[in-house]
């Protein structure tokens, strides 16, 4: 994995990043998503304070975060009982067809 300096701006402020190459991308759209959140923000309500604006878009970015966190595990879960029933289902039939095998030979 090769390491690559990143220069990112939020809220006016400039931060030096080290990371992954692979993530240079992710980490740059995760930036264009809080500015844009910031903006939002801004432009919605009369807060001036760039640290409250942040607090504010910490706030609902991880909000956001652990619901789809939430759907995600709900969904793993879904999956696992089908697999698991999936599992049965074969299980069964593999259970059928050495029976019929057995009657065949008799």
């Amino acid at each position: 994995m090769s390491q690559v300096n990143i220069t990112v701006e939020i809220a006016g402020s400039i931060f030096p990043i080290k990371a992954n190459a692979e993530d240079e991308q992710s980490i740059k759209e995760a930036v264009n998503l809080i500015n844009n959140k910031l903006a939002e923000l801004e432009r919605n309500y009369a807060v001036k304070d760039k640290k409250d604006l942040l607090a504010m878009t910490l706030l609902q970015l991880v909000a956001q975060l652990y619901k789809q966190a939430g759907s995600a595990e709900k969904e793993v879960s879904q999956l696992k009982k089908l697999f698991t029933e999936v599992e049965d289902m074969l299980q069964q039939h593999f259970e059928n067809l050495k029976g019929i095998n057995e009657e065949e030979e008799l």
